[in-house]
Parts: C-alpha cells; structure tokens; sequence
C-alpha cells in the first residue's frame, strides 16, 4: 500500500506493459530514436491543460498529472541526458531499478536500495534525505558503471521509508506560456492543473549508508545481466 499523499483520480488510464517492455540501460533514458515533442495543449473547461489529441498514455495510473510525451521506438544509442516520464514513473512507483527495471534490491531491515550522486552539479554535496527524482536499484546496477556517478560520486543507501511526494513538472499557466522544472507536491492541486510531469518525485526518509562490500556480495548472487 503506498504511504503518502493520494491523488484526487481523474481521468486517468492505467499503464498498460507493452511500451514498457524497452531492453537498453539505463531503462529511464531515452534513445536515440525516441523524443519529447513540445506539448501541444488545451485548457479543459475543468480548468486542467490536456493534449489536443489524446493518447493511451497521457496520464499515470493513480498519479493525478500530465506526463510528457516520449514518442518513437527504444532504439540506438542511450541519451543519459534525456528521459522517459513514462519509464521513470514506472520505477518510482513501482520501485524498479531505473538501470535494468528489474525490482530494486531490498533488505529486511534495512530497507530499499537507493544511488545517489554524491555532490550536485553546483559542487555542493548531495543532501541524503529529503525529496529526490533518482529512483532506486539493484545491487548489480548500483555497482555498475555510470558517467554522471563517475564524475560526481556515488552514495550507496538503504532507504526504509520513500512516500511519493510529488513531479517535477513544466507549467503551462496558460497553454503555450512555460514555466520549466518546478517541483510541484502532488497535494498543490491548482499548479498540477497546469502542470506536465517530467519526472515523478519521493521523499527519502530513515536513509543509512549502504556497505560497498555488502551490496558487491548482493550483486554476485543476482548473477550476471
């Protein structure tokens, strides 16, 4: 059951596995051959913006927002800069690894895998708790090679309490006007009217630091990918 905040349900469709079924890693970013296109919006006489065409998967199952659109096939080379609101809904809400979208490594006691990097792109350090959009991971993908973790560190966490918080979201105060990457709580029911989700957002509670060594071992039992 999840902890946290619950949506007000609109009119929202429930995700169905088959655009989901994407085999690159990390599993969040986009490729090459898919793109965001700009949104092409209305405002609804509810007063929330829609896409002027509908789609199957505009909006996430029991999440009360707009998504962007990841549009194409998973194809070519991994774009780590870019990526799907769609996949990565799917591991934060499910608890998915955001590398391989197997489940996340999780430890009676001491909680659910989590990576962090370990300094910000300002070069301040990374606060451990708190709202965060990285979902988490397994033990093998923890370990894995990554070039944002390669350039700013990487903090292994044991997470025991991760209440959906709410989206990091483009506002469009009214359609055609933007407003880019504001971290909207899923609670603030007149901006998320007008928001388009990006990512989705859970608030990192009863974090310790996870032994190197331990989560290596964890690692070698799930074999090799």
């Amino acid at each position: 059951m999840r902890r946290g905040p619950e949506p007000v349900r609109r009119d929202v469709l429930a995700v169905p596995p088959s655009p989901l079924k994407a085999q690159h890693v990390p599993y969040i970013a986009m490729t090459a051959d898919e793109e965001s296109p700009a949104p092409d919006l209305v405002k609804g006489s509810d007063g929330w913006i829609a896409y002027r065409t509908p789609g199957p998967y505009d909006r996430y199952s029991g999440i009360d927002v707009l998504l962007a659109r990841t549009v194409g096939t998973p194809g070519g080379r991994v774009d780590g800069s870019r990526l799907s609101a769609l996949r990565q809904f799917h591991c934060m809400d499910r608890r998915w690894c955001q590398g391989c979208s197997k489940p996340a490594t999780h430890v009676p006691g001491k909680g659910t895998l989590w990576v962090l990097t370990e300094f910000l792109e300002t070069g301040k350090r990374t606060v451990i708790k708190g709202p965060t959009d990285m979902p988490p991971s397994c033990a093998r993908c923890a370990l894995r090679r990554c070039p944002v973790l390669a350039e700013r560190g990487r903090q292994l966490l044991w997470v025991r309490r991760a209440e959906v918080f709410g989206v990091f979201a483009d506002l469009y105060p009214p359609p055609g006007v933007i407003v880019p990457e504001k971290l909207v709580p899923l609670r603030n029911k007149r901006v998320m009217s007008a928001a388009v989700a990006t990512r989705l957002v859970r608030d990192l509670r009863e974090v310790t630091f996870a032994d190197p060594a331990f989560v290596a071992d964890l690692a070698a039992q799930l074999g090799r990918p």
